[in-house]
């Protein structure tokens, strides 16, 4: 099936109203410690918390947790983020674009400024997966994975896997020992390694200081018990396994050689908008400005078909714009673009604070790495 009957085939999903799938929220008090916001997460076994300000909601979840450097005296309105509010009537597509931009798994839901609860990413991977098994479609692995996923040698620090996970924005790390797959470790495992009352087994005899805890090696905290997929099995059984597992990865193998990675955030992004174009091209995260977003669709849409002049091969292009920072008026934006041939893949990623400078560098440098690549082939 083509990506766009995959995508049209999802539609349904897209207009179905979050109050349908209303969650109990974690609501937390601005002036708890992140400390005690560990214990919560752990308690709850959630990702994100929502903390009630005066006029607006922040969200914190376990990856601004594990970027702060002190969690016994830092308080949440420090390291969470003012997000956009979602009514019962709101529409999952509208969440979902919400949460691919702002990186989160779970909104809040509110009435008369009050949080009545929450639409999670999980809950959207459930309606999704059913409408794919509804439908009958089938979607491989490997048309949603992430390909190429980071890893981490698990000989490294847990303090390495720390700044990792804070400098790509990433809340999974496949272990690998010369090069092949041997555990996992997720932002919640460091989490849960940075409260003062977790215990980390026998490797930690001694162990105390939260610094200390932070240089054991990777491999003492690693999980073993890797949820893993082939590439050509179908994204309904990845999904099942998930669910299965409790968990929110997936890697994707081809024998012992990792080829990617799907999470809740993959999957969600399958309903992104679709430009209207003869090339299946899909953008996660569009700007709330509608302007802002206008502008992101044109010049994708416009990079996109430069490309394909270049390589008539191309299947797919795919653009996640993530929101990294808000200071006042002003904000940084990630822009992560893959576009897939039969001939291989083309990725490309950015931070900056002007949206259309930095596509306007994307179709600079794509057309350079063209340009320098017809130059060796002569």
């Amino acid at each position: 099936m083509t990506l766009n009957r995959i995508h049209d085939s999802l539609n349904s999903v897209r207009s179905i109203a979050v109050g349908e799938l209303i969650e109990s929220p974690v609501v937390v008090s601005p002036n708890e410690s992140l400390s005690k916001i560990i214990s919560t997460l752990i308690e709850s076994n959630s990702y994100d918390v929502f903390v009630e300000l005066s006029d607006k909601i922040a969200a914190l979840n376990v990856r601004d947790i594990i970027g702060a450097k002190d969690i016994k005296t830092t308080k949440p309105s420090l390291v969470g983020k003012v997000i956009p509010e979602l009514q019962r009537e709101s529409v999952v597509g509208e969440a979902a674009r919400i949460m691919s931009h702002y990186r989160l798994r779970t909104l809040p839901i509110v009435q008369n400024g009050k949080i009545q609860g929450q639409v999670s990413a999980k809950r959207i991977v459930d309606l999704i997966n059913k409408k794919l098994v509804e439908n009958k479609v089938r979607v491989n692995a490997s048309n949603v994975m992430t390909g190429d996923p980071i890893v981490i040698d698990s000989h490294k620090t847990v303090s390495a896997a720390k700044s990792l996970m804070k400098r790509r924005r990433i809340d999974h790390l496949p272990v690998v020992d010369n090069s092949r797959l041997v555990g996992i470790i997720t932002s919640s495992d460091i989490m849960k390694l940075m409260s003062p009352s977790e215990r980390i087994g026998k490797k930690s005899i001694g162990i105390s200081d939260a610094e200390d805890k932070l240089s054991i090696e990777v491999s003492g905290i690693a999980n073993d018990n890797v949820i893993t997929a082939s590439v050509e099995d179908t994204l309904t059984s990845v999904c099942d396994k998930m669910t299965r597992a409790g968990s929110s990865y997936c890697i994707i193998n081809v024998w012992d050689e990792i080829q990617g990675i799907i999470t809740y955030r993959d999957i969600v992004a399958m309903l992104g908008e679709q430009l209207a174009e003869d090339i299946p091209m899909f953008i996660v995260g569009l700007p709330d400005e509608p302007f802002d977003a206008e502008l992101a669709k044109s010049k994708f849409a416009n990079i996109t078909k430069f490309m394909r002049k270049i390589h008539p091969d191309i299947e797919q292009a795919r653009c996640h714009i993530k929101l990294r920072k808000v200071s006042g008026s002003r904000k940084r934006y990630e822009i992560d673009v893959h576009i897939r041939s039969t001939h291989g893949n083309i990725s490309y990623t950015n931070v900056g604070w002007d949206l259309a400078k930095l596509f306007d560098e994307m179709n600079h440098a794509l057309k350079k790495r063209v340009s320098s690549k017809n130059k060796k082939n002569l």
